[in-house]
């Protein structure tokens, strides 16, 4: 089969501007928004009482823990000089969040005792408190703790504190749940236990 040099030449061009219109739809999707190389820009003006700042992020704090909670062990080692609670706690779900503006939120599932005394309550326990500890184990000083809040007898309770004393550094830090205000013990600590 012959072909002319102009329908040769034709279809080269055709598609060196096919070619070229689709690298220019590209360069253009590039440069949008969503472009790794662009910084965000903020999606309203700020607001004049509240405005964005570097550090803590639109009107909220910026997260500084965000963990899951794991159920402590009577074998389980002393954090801060504060001991395990005394019984093997289980748990279905727990999860702790601390931002840099004093918000703690802070939420268990059924932490309970399995066998005798709980028998798949939390026993004894009608309240439990956190604390956030920082550095060394051989600081005992928690940096706050928080309010006692109740625990129903299925091991679901929610602590929600609004004004958490937030220390400006606090290296290796560590949230323990302590049953009925008990600071010398705790029954869950951030981590995770399979």
């Amino acid at each position: 089969m012959w072909t002319s040099k102009r329908t040769l030449v034709t279809a080269l061009l055709a598609s060196i501007a096919a070619l070229s219109m689709a690298l220019a739809v590209g360069v253009l999707a590039a440069s949008g928004k969503d472009h790794p190389g662009k910084p965000d820009q903020p999606s309203k003006p700020n607001h004049p009482s509240k405005p964005n700042h570097p550090s803590t992020g639109r009107h909220h704090g910026r997260p500084l823990i965000k963990e899951s909670l794991a159920p402590s062990q009577t074998t389980d080692p002393k954090f801060h000089n504060v001991s395990p609670g005394g019984a093997p706690w289980v748990l279905s779900k727990g999860e702790v969040r601390l931002k840099s503006d004093g918000k703690l939120s802070l939420r268990v599932k059924g932490l309970v005792i399995p066998n005798p005394p709980g028998d798949g309550t939390p026993g004894p326990v009608k309240t439990i408190s956190a604390s956030l500890y920082c550095g060394e184990d051989t600081e005992t000083a928690a940096a706050d703790t928080t309010q006692q809040v109740p625990i129903s007898r299925a091991g679901d309770a929610r602590i929600h504190d609004t004004s958490f004393n937030v220390p400006p550094t606090c290296l290796a830090p560590v949230i323990l749940i302590h049953p009925n205000g008990e600071p010398t013990l705790y029954i869950a600590v951030d981590g995770w236990r399979s």
